[in-house]
């Protein structure tokens, strides 16, 4: 059965908000630039690194309601060349603000192609200087179509598994699913109660498959689900656990410029929902009720990490 650890980052005292600014970055990922990826010729060119460096400085400049920064920017899967990793992270720290992206595959000494996840979450140490704690996880579940892919290139699939990570990072608590993950209701099932938001990178061409996946996530596990897929296959968006009308407040497709959208996650006002009984979450026009077996004891550990 899968397994979870637990990432507390720091202890983010300066950074507690009541709610998380989250960007999803609306961009493409080229199928080229995949494969030469895992044929051991990533794309490093400058039209790409400079696309890419824009896109960042514009995500760093950016200012929300009430001068409010972005607190968190995903990417979608395979769409961040493993080379690049250090600079993504030396760029969250100098700005404080945190990324998930999917990184390219990565061929090791014995020939497996590694499809990973990165997060790069900065912190405030205790004498006041900025960190940031660099992690990657492989993936637990290749799609069929990627195993195909690989193996008929000569690659071998990874045995290991990797544990999945719940965070806790400024106050919120999150976990993130690598594309085909989230279609395995057990690993889904492994964190209800436990998060506030769950982060889907994605390359799948399957939007709608995974438009029911999300949706029955976001209402099955009572939290914000943020996906994020390939620009040209669209359905990046924020789902809540709200009624069917307001259940995307975010949603985006397609556009030839690499850009990104931007919203504030209320999560004291989902927390407070969740620990009250039936009688007063039936009257909420902000969210549905929690669904039988929702495990009050983890919104209050969410909610003191919060305060």
């Amino acid at each position: 059965m899968a397994k979870f650890e637990t990432v507390v980052v720091g202890p983010g005292f300066a950074d507690l908000h009541d709610s998380i600014q989250v960007a999803i970055a609306n961009i493409p990922v080229c199928s080229i630039n995949i494969e030469s990826s895992y044929l051991g010729r990533p794309n490093l060119g400058r039209d790409r690194l400079k696309q890419f460096n824009n896109l960042l400085n514009e995500i760093s400049r950016y200012r929300g309601k009430g001068d409010r920064r972005i607190d968190l920017v995903i990417f979608p899967e395979v769409s961040v060349p493993h080379a690049w990793e250090p600079m993504l992270v030396a760029w969250a720290r100098r700005h404080r603000i945190g990324v998930v992206c999917g990184l390219e595959h990565h061929i090791n000494a014995r020939g497996q192609a590694l499809n990973e996840v990165l997060a790069a979450l900065p912190y405030q140490t205790g004498s006041g200087h900025w960190a940031c704690i660099p992690i990657r996880r492989v993936k637990r579940f290749y799609s069929p179509e990627e195993e195909l892919i690989l193996i008929n290139e000569g690659l071998k699939i990874p045995i290991r598994k990797d544990p999945y990570h719940l965070f806790r990072w400024r106050g919120a608590s999150f976990t993130i699913y690598n594309c085909f993950e989230l279609a395995s209701i057990e690993d889904r099932s492994l964190f209800k109660g436990k998060v506030d938001f769950i982060v889907a990178s994605e390359f799948n061409r399957d939007v709608n498959y995974f438009s029911n996946v999300v949706e029955a996530a976001a209402r099955d596990l009572h939290c914000y689900v943020i996906q994020v897929n390939d620009s040209s296959f669209g359905d990046s968006r924020v789902v809540s656990p709200s009624k069917s009308e307001m259940m995307n407040p975010l949603r985006i497709k397609g556009g030839d410029n690499l850009t990104f959208l931007t919203m504030n996650l209320n999560l004291t006002a989902l927390r407070t929902h969740q620990r009250k009984g039936y009688g007063l979450q039936k009257e909420s026009k902000e969210f549905k009720p929690t669904p039988p077996g929702f495990p009050l004891d983890e919104v209050h550990v969410r909610i003191k990490l919060g305060s």
